[in-house]
């Protein structure tokens, strides 16, 4: 569902952010109402691309017409906010998350439940079903005894209709092994389907997390043993993201987990709430439990068959405080229409970007610097949803420009998409000692080995941040921060240090 895509990834605009017609900004207005989407300055772009994606989806040729569209309840509606979220997912996402299952919920439950209590499970933002499927998929491995009840939402009925279908591309895959795909899936041309008891396993239904009751799902039943929302949180503002999590919350039995995405807000300033510590990072529990807080990590059970996959060690490296920030200066004219094209990204153009791009590197001479086209070109493909065409095209312009700091955090941040953390944290290293002051590649290194549960590596990369941020001018333009400003890197910074329990 960039998450921070939009937050660390993107490039500077060449002018503000912002909506190119009232009905766009208009309409991320009704957005907010309907689902408690938010749109602050640096996802408007990406917003507004998602919005034109709809009018091509839906044949609608004006803002104004979309907007009319939206506002009765419908299709036309549905495909509009399914736009506006990001939907892309896979199986087996976040491993080292999905094992606490494994070390947790499912030793402690084999001897306490039955018929009278099913274990259940809800991926809540569930976006086409991979998520759930991967939970079905884990206790069929796993061999679970009892019954089992999981249960998929998503505020998107496109999506849910896609995750009832259970059909996918080699890309939702990614990461999966050829063993396991030929257990569970079967090709069907390009296609891959899914095992049709997998598919029965798991029970989809629209539900809007901001406006539906659900804190007594199905008459106030025994509650959920997990719930799983990733990646969601990043689409609301603070005061929304508490309403969802006291409700959330709610939902769990007594011993029940919550897990949300790293890129998710933290709760523990938020909500009352129990936060743990695992060696997948943090995790919460309804209040009022015996213990406070605990900082625990899960063993590994021998009953457990399922291992998440190796983590390669690394090792934190210390920056020394710089006297200022980094600014970024505007890029100086090109031949090569870069201005232009830079001009086209800002407006979310991707299509024109792309194609400009194209033109432009094939024009390029023998010996031109062409790293900030390949940005572009890179983040348009990203940004049209089209991550592993991305990531190639990433490896292509590495060749080329090898000592580029910000292809390699380019290529950290597509890494960390398809949820290969390690291999991000070592690309975001590159990055960083190819330009010590570059603000965003510590971030990202950060949350990289937080999800690598390497905390103290993550503890240094946070503090490297805030000193690199330190005396910033409020004006200042942070490389690469897509005109985030630095109070607000200096905010995620903190509140990412306060996540894993360092403070600041």
């Amino acid at each position: 569902m960039t998450h921070a895509w939009e937050l660390m990834a993107a490039p500077r605009p060449m002018r503000p952010a912002g909506f190119t017609d009232p009905a766009f900004a208009a309409l991320a207005d009704l957005a907010h109402l309907l689902a408690g989407l938010v749109f602050p300055p640096n996802r408007q772009p990406s917003a507004e691309a998602g919005m034109r994606r709809a009018m091509s989806t839906l044949r609608i040729a004006s803002p104004a017409a979309l907007l009319r569209a939206a506002e009765a309840p419908g299709d036309a509606r549905d495909v509009i906010l399914a736009e506006l979220t990001v939907g892309e997912s896979y199986f087996f996402r976040d491993a080292a998350q999905l094992n606490i299952l494994a070390t947790d919920i499912l030793p402690k439950r084999v001897g306490q439940y039955g018929a009278h209590r099913p274990l259940r499970m809800w991926s809540a933002g569930c976006a086409s079903g991979e998520e759930a499927y991967t939970l079905a998929i884990m206790l069929r491995e796993h061999e679970w005894p009892h019954p089992a009840k999981i249960l998929g939402t998503d505020v998107a009925l496109p999506r849910l209709r896609a995750a009832r279908k259970a059909q996918y591309t080699r890309w939702a895959l990614r990461g999966v092994s050829e063993a396991r795909i030929a257990r569970w899936f079967r090709i069907n041309g390009k296609s891959m389907d899914l095992d049709a008891t997998i598919r029965d396993a798991v029970v989809f239904r629209p539900l809007n997390l901001v406006h539906d009751d659900y804190a007594s799902d199905e008459g106030g039943s025994a509650g959920y043993d997990l719930v799983l929302c990733r990646n969601v949180m990043i689409y609301f503002d603070l005061d929304t993201v508490a309403r969802i999590a006291t409700k959330l919350l709610a939902t769990l039995h007594e011993d029940g987990w919550l897990v949300l995405g790293a890129s998710d807000p933290p709760l523990t300033h938020l909500v009352p709430c129990e936060a743990v510590m695992t060696s997948a990072g943090m995790a919460y529990r309804r209040p009022g439990r015996a213990a406070a807080i605990a900082r625990v990590v899960p063993r590994q059970p021998e009953t457990i068959r399922w291992q998440p996959p190796a983590i390669t060690p690394v090792t934190p490296r210390a920056v020394q405080p710089p006297v200022n920030i980094r600014i970024a200066a505007p890029a100086p004219p090109s031949s090569l229409g870069e201005d232009d094209i830079a001009d086209a990204y800002a407006r979310a153009d991707y299509p024109s970007v792309e194609l400009k791009a194209i033109v432009a590197l094939e024009a390029a001479g023998t010996g031109s610097d062409t790293a900030r086209l390949w940005i572009l070109y890179i983040r348009a493909v990203a940004n049209q949803g089209r991550l592993a065409e991305a990531g190639e095209l990433c490896a292509r312009a590495l060749d080329t420009h090898p000592l580029d700091a910000e292809l390699h955090y380019l290529h950290a941040t597509l890494l960390a998409q398809a949820g290969w953390h390690a291999d991000a944290a070592t690309a975001a290293r590159r990055a960083i000692y190819l330009d010590r002051d570059f603000v965003m590649a510590h971030l990202l290194l950060g949350d990289a080995l937080t999800r690598t549960g390497e905390t103290r590596g993550a503890v240094v990369a946070f503090r490297n941040t805030l000193v690199l941020l330190n005396g910033a001018r409020p004006d200042a333009t942070v490389r690469a921060a897509d005109g985030v400003p630095p109070s607000r890197l200096r905010q995620i910074a903190e509140l990412r240090l306060q996540a894993i329990g360092a403070g600041t």
